[in-house]
């Protein structure tokens, strides 16, 4: 094999588990890159963790997953393509001032943004869904539609919006991983 058959474009995705997050969900959108790797038997996509204290946080179902880097950490972005919220229970409580912030900070930077379950309603929050279609758990349609009226909700599973890839929960980010 020459060098640039070796050359491969590594996509890169973080993943920002808000408190109360889906385990599932999450899953459901990081396994398609492992099995996309381990099939073609190279790295094409590589993923990190990222949490808001640095610190572990526990999912819906009690379990805690350790992080790489926190939202404080200057070096947290720089080898993101795409940033994924994944959201799950309580996300009007969990959802705090300082992601927002930091979301609309890293808001100019040249990546995608994402969401499983009920992530969608910590991006528009933040703003990052004004005038774009999107994707949220089926449970929190009406409630999302109703607090932010420049997103545009949609019922389908997961939507793809230019650079706003949003699914609404379960083992829906599943298809969405494999469209993009």
């Amino acid at each position: 094999m020459t060098a640039a058959a070796n050359n491969v474009h590594v996509t890169r995705f973080g993943f920002l588990l808000i408190n109360d997050f889906t385990l599932l969900s999450m899953s459901s959108a990081v396994e398609p890159l492992r099995m996309a790797n381990r099939i073609s038997k190279k790295e094409i996509y590589r993923w990190k963790t990222i949490s808001e204290s640095g610190g572990p946080v526990t999912s819906s179902d009690g379990l805690s997953v350790n992080f790489d880097s926190g939202i404080d950490d200057p070096d947290a972005l720089t080898v993101i393509d795409v940033l994924v919220v994944c959201g799950g229970w309580n996300i009007e409580q969990n959802t705090t001032e300082g992601v927002v912030r930091w979301l609309r900070s890293v808001a100019s930077r040249n990546m995608g943004f994402g969401s499983t379950c009920t992530g969608s309603f910590v991006l528009a929050e933040a703003g990052l869904l004004d005038g774009y279609r999107c994707s949220v758990h089926w449970e929190n349609i009406g409630a999302m539609t109703d607090m932010y009226p420049k997103a545009h909700v949609s019922r389908s599973v997961y939507t793809v919006d230019r650079d706003r890839y949003t699914a609404s929960g379960g083992t829906s980010p599943v298809d969405m991983m494999l469209h993009l």
